[in-house]
C-alpha cells in the first residue's frame, strides 16, 4: 500500500512540474509575501481555520486584521 501511494506522490509532483504548478505557486506566493495587507489576511485565514473558528467569521476577521495591518504599519514607521 505504502508503495503505492509513494508512486502516485512521485507521479503527480513529476506531472505538476512538467505543467509549471510549483513555479506558478511559488510566483503568488512570492506576491503575498511582498505585501503586509495580503499576507495579514491569509495567514490569520489559516490560523483561524486551522484552530477551528467558522469560516465566515474567520474571513471576516482576517479582512478586519488585513485593513489594521495598514495602521500598525504606519505606528512601525
Amino acid at each position: 500500500m505504502m508503495l503505492l501511494i509513494a508512486l502516485a506522490v512521485m507521479m503527480t509532483a513529476t506531472i505538476a512540474v512538467h505543467l509549471g504548478l510549483p513555479q506558478t505557486i511559488s510566483n503568488v506566493v512570492s506576491r503575498v509575501c511582498k505585501c503586509h495587507k495580503c499576507l495579514s489576511f491569509w495567514v490569520t485565514l489559516a490560523v483561524l481555520l486551522l484552530i477551528g473558528c467558522n469560516i465566515i467569521i474567520a474571513a471576516m476577521l482576517s479582512l478586519a486584521m488585513a485593513y489594521m495591518s495598514n495602521w500598525f504599519g504606519m505606528i512601525l514607521v
